[in-house]
């Protein structure tokens, strides 16, 4: 599902990731424990597109996603929360799935506050759209756990 070969980043003249290598299959569930600086960080942001490596390559599902934009790595399956996992603690998981489709509803502002038939039909397939979703999360808290295939465990 997840594999990193060789992947790395340097900034200037210092390697702050080099030779990472894992490999996560589906369902699996996956520790990156390490002292403050070690790098555990940086490989989220790899992974997740915030950086782009300098050395090496990530792959999901077989597809190569370096080079790929955030966006595009998010809509490959790969996301990422960060520690204060509690922003949205009122919302059901199914809601939070939803607020991260946004993005992708067309509806406009005016059909939003009046919830015109519109508004409606864009929410019902959205929220039919998120209860078939798989996502794949990268999580950096608690102790950066890898999670993957959330409604699985749900």
């Amino acid at each position: 599902m997840l594999r990193c070969q060789n992947l790395g980043i340097q900034f200037g003249g210092l390697k702050a990731v080099s030779d990472f290598n894992i490999e996560i299959g589906q369902s699996e569930l996956v520790g990156l424990i390490g002292p403050n600086g070690a790098g555990k960080t940086t490989v989220f942001n790899l992974i997740t597109g915030v950086y782009k490596p300098t050395e090496g390559s990530f792959y999901l599902n077989g597809q190569r996603m370096n080079g790929k934009k955030t966006h595009q790595i998010v809509h490959a399956g790969i996301a990422r929360t960060f520690q204060n996992i509690r922003l949205f603690k009122k919302m059901t998981v199914l809601e939070n799935v939803k607020a991260a489709m946004l993005e992708e509803l067309p509806y406009s502002m005016p059909q939003a506050i009046f919830r015109t038939k519109a508004y409606w039909a864009q929410e019902q397939a959205a929220t039919e759209r998120a209860k078939r979703a798989n996502p794949r999360i990268l999580s950096p808290s608690l102790h950066f756990f890898l999670i993957c295939s959330l409604f699985q465990v749900l």
